[in-house]
């Protein structure tokens, strides 16, 4: 069937409810009521949270979740959607919990570079940046070999690292080259603003 398919995102099936349009997560996401909207994503929380395993495949989180989260946070423009955009931002964390690196980083690095154009939604995507952060469930190797490496010290090959170590090394280069001095820069911006301001 239609729905065995990853291609055509059918793992996301068991979010549609024939029975009772009330619990149907795309009816109320897409709702014209604010409020439905929310509890959409309320529920949606819940369910990633229950579940042992994740019922969805990484491509239905990051191409179809993900970007339903994150709508209202760069949408949000009155107070009646404060609350939408602040359900958003909490789905947004607890889909990133399941996402695997790539799509983690992908996400983490646009909101980073968000920040910056989109003044007017600052505490909204500061806010989500946080939740990502909260989300971060990826080992980390950090060994003298691998700190050497990085430091310029090209004497390791790295041919024999198995795919957890490898991954590992790669959450901690992105991590020590690109995340942090990003995330480094924003706090000191913060800082020097609020001495000259």
């Amino acid at each position: 069937s239609a729905f065995d398919n990853a291609n055509l995102y059918g793992d996301l099936s068991i979010l549609i409810r024939d029975d009772d349009p009330d619990l149907d997560f795309f009816l109320n996401v897409t709702h014209v009521q604010v409020h439905r909207r929310g509890r959409a994503f309320d529920r949606l929380r819940k369910l990633l949270a229950r579940s042992e395993e994740c019922p969805f495949s990484s491509h239905s989180l990051s191409n179809v979740l993900l970007p339903l989260a994150i709508h209202p946070i760069y949408e949000c423009s009155n107070k009646a959607e404060e609350t939408y955009a602040l359900e958003g931002i909490a789905t947004v964390g607890a889909v990133a919990k399941h996402l695997p690196w790539g799509k983690y980083h992908n996400a983490l690095w646009t909101a980073l570079t968000q920040l910056s154009r989109k003044p007017d939604q600052e505490r909204f995507i500061t806010a989500m940046i946080c939740a990502l952060m909260d989300a971060f469930h990826f080992n980390v190797v950090l060994d003298s070999a691998s700190t050497s490496k990085w430091n310029g010290n090209e004497d390791i090959d790295g041919n024999n690292e198995d795919d957890t170590q490898k991954e590992g090394n790669s959450v901690w280069r992105a991590l020590k080259n690109r995340l942090i001095p990003k995330i480094e820069g924003y706090l000191m911006k913060e800082k020097f603003d609020s001495r000259t301001g």
